[in-house]
């Protein structure tokens, strides 16, 4: 018997927030309906203070919490509307949150997502499932990427594939078989660029890459940014806009004592990301054969795709065409989660994170009210 779940996903980019609804029974997942919710520029501008302060501050984490709880369920409660559903319709929400910090490295590791499940369950009157980094940190691991589990659910085949989510961070999957997937962060995707397009007003992003189009690479300055250690860490590794961000940047271009143009700048950050990635997938050994399907917002890049793939070589595809929408794929990862965290079950994350032990993916939120 199937069961509606709602998945939420709000990126680093905090443009919105991308709601999915699924049907889930054992046999299968179908997508019955997507809706993309605004995040207003107050609640936007929190996200990119807060992921940059260098100190977390107890107070403004608490009322960004309540904001984006708000938003959520904002989000949750248009897409029953527009299905015509009501919450005694639907299982569970798997709700991500908004990433603040990831530091799993550091001597207290934690990962740091909000969006307060409490409220969300109560605005709803959904149970909502959230906070599922936590569990594997506690178990020694990195706390992410975790959408590996749900690619390798949804898209192992008989040839070998890999799933590449360029959103704030670029992630891989490599799916071989059902024993044997790998995934780790690999490095920037679009949080140097979104960032540096803030901070020159070009707007929150740089649509279809065409403000780094007008620039021209620094290969100087490429050269040292990809000497940064955590390209040559081996995997399980996970990383986050806490580390790459602008201060990693303007540091980077202080040692090189190169001048740059705000989009010769650009140019070169569009194509660390492209080199970063195609760095891993040459060391992973893909071939011509492999299918490489992308997703996230990094894939409406337009620019940044053409250089991957000419960098490559060969053709590359998104996950709409094995069947996910590339713009929702996370959110129906999340919407997944929620259905196998209500069920029960755990994960051995250990080839991924590195974990120590299986693990639980989410925490269950009741409505109180």
């Amino acid at each position: 018997m199937s069961e509606l779940f709602i998945g939420l996903m709000s990126g680093t980019s905090a443009d919105s927030v991308d709601t999915v609804l699924l049907s889930i029974s054992e046999e299968k997942i179908q997508s019955l309906g997507t809706y993309n919710h605004p995040i207003p520029d107050k609640v936007k501008n929190s996200i990119y203070e807060l992921v940059n302060s260098k100190n977390l501050d107890k107070n403004r984490i608490n009322k960004l919490d309540t904001l984006l709880g708000e938003t959520f369920s904002e989000a949750v409660n248009k897409l029953l509307i527009q299905e015509r559903l009501s919450s005694q319709d639907v299982e569970a929400i798997g709700s991500h949150g908004q990433t603040i910090k990831h530091s799993p490295n550091v001597p207290l590791p934690f990962s740091l997502q909000i969006g307060n499940a409490q409220l969300i369950a109560n605005l709803t009157g959904i149970k909502t499932i959230s906070d599922f980094r936590s569990d594997d940190i506690s178990a020694g691991g990195q706390g992410a990427p975790i959408t590996p589990i749900f690619n390798e659910y949804a898209f192992s085949s008989n040839s070998k594939r890999v799933i590449i989510n360029i959103g704030g961070i670029t992630n891989i999957t490599l799916l071989k078989n059902k024993t044997q997937t790998t995934g780790y962060d690999t490095g920037p995707g679009n949080c140097l660029m979104d960032s540096w397009a803030r901070e020159n007003g070009v707007g929150n992003y740089d649509e279809g890459g065409n403000w780094a189009n007008t620039g021209t690479i620094n290969p100087s300055l490429l050269k040292l940014m990809l000497e940064e250690d955590y390209f040559n860490k081996p995997s399980p590794k996970s990383t986050g806009p806490d580390f790459f961000n602008l201060e990693w940047v303007k540091n980077t271009i202080d040692e090189s004592g190169e001048k740059l143009t705000p989009e010769d700048l650009q140019s070169t950050l569009l194509e660390l990301t492209v080199k970063s990635l195609t760095k891993e997938l040459r060391g992973l050994g893909i071939v011509k054969s492999d299918g490489l399907y992308f997703c996230g917002g990094g894939a409406h890049n337009k620019n940044l795709m053409k250089r991957i793939k000419k960098d490559l070589g060969f053709k590359i595809y998104t996950t709409a065409d094995i069947g996910v929408d590339p713009d929702y794929l996370e959110a129906t990862s999340f919407a997944w989660f929620a259905a196998q965290r209500v069920k029960g079950r755990t994960f051995d994350l250990s080839k991924i994170t590195g974990s120590n032990r299986e693990v639980f993916l989410g925490v269950i939120t009741e409505p109180t009210i």
